[in-house]
């Protein structure tokens, strides 16, 4: 009776023992399974080096820098990682929309300064149906051209700002997602809803319709504008009549999928290249047609001249 329980309890500290490379393992194989680089990766070395550090490892935490590490050799400069959160008694309820900046310049041109957004749920919706609130506003017959600000748009979630904004863009496909085997999921509105895919990603109901159809459009982009804020310049790329105007984007136009690991942490990783309508692939800077300290000055130029 004594030899069983002597067993037993080694194989449970066993089993202990080996949780911490258990867990790691599990990491590693989604990010050799999804991440966008994995052609470009040595998987059998990384892994190995990975190994030997856990060795001594007695806990699920103290893996973590391990995974950060091995994240930051993937060298797509967007994956990250959300250690697991401590329980919290209370939740934030009330969540704040930020401003959307609209105004009317000279009369003829309509702009709208676009901020970053991150939430999800019932207040995606309504940020959305704000954005298309302030587009109809602006909407009138002498306006003549649009000003779109992302020069602050540092990203988070770019549906219900791509559907706000689907007034001004139209429906049909205004970009894509590849993954590393080139597989393709596009990104497209229609009947006041958007999709990647045929996935339903966010959907208002009556979404507006711009009075005038294919408008003069100047977007704003600059160092700020990062990740969902990059995918929301690229869905103006191949539009008739658009200029950009700024600087370089932050270079983080590919997307990421989040991961939800045993413990509760979180793999955020990069599983997609961003590409336009054309199917023009990105996955860096998005560059401005003209490079300017005062983009939105040069806009209203070019819209006026353009009239």
């Amino acid at each position: 009776m004594n030899k069983l329980f002597i067993i037993i309890l080694a194989c449970l500290l066993f089993s202990c023992n080996n949780e911490p490379k258990t867990y790691l393992d599990s990491a590693i194989d989604i990010m050799q399974e999804n991440s966008i680089e994995t052609e470009n990766v040595d998987w059998k070395n990384l892994r190995n080096s990975a190994h030997k550090r856990v060795k001594e490892k007695n806990t699920i935490e103290e893996t973590y820098p391990i995974i950060e590490d091995v994240l930051r050799q993937l060298g797509d400069q967007h994956s990250f990682f959300i250690k697991k959160q401590p329980a919290t008694e209370f939740q934030e309820v009330d969540k704040k929309m930020p401003f959307v900046d609209a105004k009317i310049f000279d009369g003829q041109i309509a702009y709208l300064k676009i901020p970053a957004f991150n939430e999800d749920g019932e207040i995606a919706k309504k940020f959305a149906t704000y954005i298309q609130s302030k587009i109809t506003k602006l909407d009138r017959p002498e306006i003549n051209g649009w000003i779109i600000d992302l020069s602050e748009n540092y990203g988070g979630n770019m549906w219900p700002m791509y559907l706000g904004l689907a007034p001004i863009l139209g429906e049909g496909i205004s970009g894509y997602f590849l993954d590393w085997e080139k597989n393709s999921a596009e990104w497209s509105f229609s009947n006041n809803t958007v999709y990647t895919g045929k996935d339903i990603k966010l959907e208002v109901e009556n979404s507006y319709t711009l009075k005038k159809k294919a408008p003069k459009i100047a977007v704003l982009i600059g160092e700020m504008t990062a990740s969902s804020g990059e995918a929301i310049a690229i869905t103006f790329k191949g539009l008739p009549c658009t200029k950009f105007f700024g600087k370089n984007t932050a270079g983080l136009s590919t997307g990421n999928v989040v991961y939800p690991l045993s413990d509760g942490a979180k793999l955020v990783l990069t599983t997609t290249i961003m590409a336009d309508r054309t199917k023009k692939l990105y996955g860096g800077q998005i560059s401005p047609d003209i490079i300017t300290n005062n983009p939105k000055e040069k806009a209203i130029e070019w819209l006026v001249k353009e009239k």
